[in-house]
């Protein structure tokens, strides 16, 4: 199913066939989750915890604190990072899509051309067209 979700990603954005290709596409995802990554980072530290998190940025018990209640705030962030970790494990689902079907790809190409060579190669000399070579004998000592 990613890969039928990155497929139809890939035919939904590609609006000129040689802008948007693959690789492209398999590039803007892995920019995507590091930038989904480092924004949960920053959301489970700033989420209130014990007195160990970093909740308090700008000013003391001010920031987000400030605006709204420590209650809705908690929310609003619990509910952002778990969207946040619902996008992260899709994103890594379609990468890993996007990596198997590329993985197949290039083996199918390299057991195309083993086959290819396989077929033009020279038969080899049979051991029975091969003369036979005298083996060194060893010295003899007397």
């Amino acid at each position: 199913m990613p890969l039928y979700f990155a497929r139809s990603l890939y035919k939904a954005l590609a609006f000129k066939s040689n802008l948007i290709t693959m690789e492209n596409l398999q590039l803007f995802l892995l920019i995507l989750q590091v930038i989904i990554a480092v924004a949960m980072i920053v959301l489970v530290l700033i989420q209130k915890s014990d007195g160990d998190s970093l909740s308090g940025i700008g000013g003391g018990s001010g920031g987000l604190n400030s605006v709204m209640s420590s209650k809705a705030s908690a929310n609003i962030l619990t509910k952002i990072t778990m969207v946040l970790i619902g996008l992260f494990m899709l994103n890594c689902l379609v990468l890993a899509s996007i990596s198997n079907a590329k993985k197949k790809e290039i083996q199918q190409q390299l057991e195309k051309t083993i086959q290819e060579q396989e077929q033009n190669a020279t038969p080899e000399a049979s051991p029975s067209q091969v003369p036979a070579q005298k083996t060194p004998s060893a010295p003899k000592v007397n």
